[in-house]
């Protein structure tokens, strides 16, 4: 097993995979609906076969423990259920973690069978605990399935089960002490996700809140604790005081964590990203690669391709200028 390390000692053992760079909601900040079409051809997308050969390939040769799926939406992906199956497979032999980010309208009836295969940790967005305000950020009338299978997935044990909502100003800043009223009580951890640019995601100063003021905010009416972060953590943790919810702020744009950073993401087309906040990829294909060559020969060329990565993501002056950073397609 060789590790993957870059020029500034950094080790990764992280790996995001966009499964489908489609979605079935239009959230304005991700996936407007007004915004060119960015979507891959089915054909260009990495097979479940390809994927779960590189999940291998990370896994076993380069030591990575976990293993996170995302989109665009990663359950709108058809057969989804025997891809888990088969990392399975490969997970009781070569233990890692598997993790899913969705936005929890297609999870419900299959949370079941995705835990009795393997799904260790889950992250269901959900910006809002208005149902009318749900359908003007998403352009769909889908927050009541979100809501089943938030529930659902607290019934079947996904402790701490976390719930990713990113701030905006003028669309979900009155409702931070909300979440909290609604959530407490339970296994849950709230994230707080700053507001990042993308393409065409009509990011702005004036849209933009930091953690420092959702914290201000919060604590009128409750008292934070702030908790011991672990080694690669993306997140500012902090207990609320007399309750049992967990309260968490990615602080990508005012406090980034570049310095530790330990993830690589594959975008669904195959491409290699070494930086969610940035317009270039590496450079490798894993889509032409598979095809074409040995793992040991694509391990030595992540390798080379890893020696790239930036120190730091740019300012957000910069990251909205940026014309192809598609969140869609990237994953988060």
């Amino acid at each position: 097993m060789k590790q993957l390390i870059d020029k500034y000692d950094r080790v990764h053992d992280y790996l995001r995979i966009s499964l489908i760079d489609r979605c079935n909601l239009n959230c304005f900040y991700c996936n407007p609906i007004n915004a060119p079409s960015t979507s891959s051809a089915r054909s260009s997308i990495l097979s479940y076969e390809e994927l779960a050969r590189l999940v291998k390939l990370f896994v076993v040769d380069h030591g990575f423990k976990k293993i996170r799926l995302t989109g665009g939406e990663p359950m709108v992906r058809k057969d989804i259920i025997p891809f888990f199956k088969e990392l399975n497979k490969i997970k009781k032999n070569h233990p890692f973690e598997i993790g899913l980010t969705t936005n929890g309208t297609l999870l419900e009836d299959k949370l079941e069978i995705l835990k009795e295969n393997g799904l260790d940790r889950l992250n269901i967005s959900l910006d809002t605990l208005q149902r009318n305000k749900f359908k003007e950020i998403t352009a769909h009338d889908k927050f009541l399935e979100v809501i089943r299978a938030i529930e659902k997935a607290e019934t079947l044990g996904f402790h701490p089960l976390k719930i990713n909502a990113v701030a905006m100003r003028g669309v979900n800043d009155d409702e931070f002490l909300d979440f909290i009223d609604y959530f407490k009580g339970r296994n849950i951890n709230l994230r707080f996700i700053e507001f990042m640019p993308f393409s065409n995601n009509d990011w702005s100063e004036n849209k933009f809140i930091g953690y420092k003021e959702i914290i201000e905010t919060i604590s009128t009416q409750h008292k934070l604790l702030p908790l011991k972060t672990l080694p690669h953590a993306v997140s500012k943790d902090y207990d609320i005081v007399g309750e049992k919810i967990k309260l968490s702020f990615i602080t990508s744009m005012t406090e980034h964590f570049c310095g530790d950073c330990n993830r690589l993401r594959i975008t669904a087309n195959g491409r290699l990203k070494l930086c969610l906040l940035s317009d270039k990829n590496s450079g490798l294909n894993f889509k032409e690669l598979l095809n074409s060559h040995s793992d040991e020969s694509i391990s030595h060329l992540l390798q080379i391709a890893l020696y790239d990565k930036p120190k730091e993501h740019p300012p957000a002056k910069i990251l909205m200028n940026f014309t192809d950073n598609k969140m869609m397609s990237i994953g988060g």
